[in-house]
């Protein structure tokens, strides 16, 4: 299968993830995401704002992903993004 198509399908209501970045060397990051295409979608997100890749010496050594639940409502019933790490073509 291309590596195009091996991302979850679309849910029903967006997702917010964990997504906690272990760096070769110091302490974790975590990263908060509402995303509707899965968990996949959390890590690209989220090593993409922290911006320490491979080959550097706080780079990534492990990712690690948490299902939060459904993303929160707003009181007009739209998505609730708040502070967390999305993408504005999602939503």
């Amino acid at each position: 299968m291309p590596h195009d198509r091996n991302m979850s399908g679309q849910r029903a209501w967006p997702v917010r993830y964990r997504v906690t970045i272990r760096p070769v060397r110091g302490e974790p990051r975590e990263f908060f995401v509402v995303t509707w295409l899965g968990p996949e979608k959390a890590v690209v997100m989220a090593t993409h704002r922290d911006g320490r890749g491979y080959g550097t010496a706080d780079g990534i050594y492990d990712v690690t992903v948490d299902e939060l639940g459904p993303a929160p409502r707003n009181e007009d019933g739209t998505v609730a993004v708040d502070g967390d790490l999305h993408d504005r073509m999602e939503f």
